[in-house]
């Protein structure tokens, strides 16, 4: 199974491919690049390999960034939710969930500006992203995980997310883009 989804967010893909089990191991190619340069008509250089470990309850994110990115989650399980950012976006303001890891080996192509966040499900994550550009500061717009109005249904349990002192602080939707209610 070698699979290209477009999602409800214009430009954001769900990629699966097949996994080749055996008593070894496993093998699988997580994304081909020219098939989503294909798809995008974009080329993706990738500039930076980022891999994050984060434990239980650990929410990262919401954040938006000028450079496209390709996630996968090397072990454990999230919930990964996405919010467009992007203005002129028939879907600016939308949120869409995924749930990937061990269960759902699919890696996501999300477009620049396109807000990335995750909640860890398991008791520990791998998580790794390739970007297009390289990382500077000043260059991410965030918002606060439980913006009211974005309204995400994050599988929390009850429990308290972990987040940084960054993502405790960041503005909801409506105050970073100046939209009256």
């Amino acid at each position: 199974m070698n699979d290209i989804e477009q999602t409800i967010l214009p430009g954001v893909f769900k990629i699966k491919r097949q996994t080749f089990s055996d008593d070894r191991g496993f093998f699988r190619e997580v994304a081909r690049l020219t098939e989503l340069e294909k798809i995008t008509g974009q080329t993706f250089n990738a500039k930076q390999l980022n891999h994050a470990r984060s434990a239980k309850f650990t929410l990262r994110g919401i954040h938006a960034a000028p450079w496209n990115k390709l996630i996968y989650v090397i072990s454990g399980e999230i919930q990964c939710v996405l919010v467009d950012f992007r203005q002129k976006s028939p879907t600016f303001g939308k949120n869409e969930s995924f749930f990937i890891g061990d269960n759902d080996k699919s890696a996501l192509s999300l477009p620049a500006w396109v807000g990335n966040s995750y909640l860890a499900l398991s008791e520990s994550v791998d998580y790794i992203y390739l970007t297009d550009q390289e990382w500077s500061p000043n260059m991410e717009k965030s918002v606060i995980w439980n913006d009211p109005d974005l309204a995400i249904d994050w599988k929390l349990d009850g429990e308290e997310p972990k987040l940084s002192e960054r993502d405790k602080t960041n503005p909801t939707f409506k105050s970073l883009f100046k939209i009256n209610p």
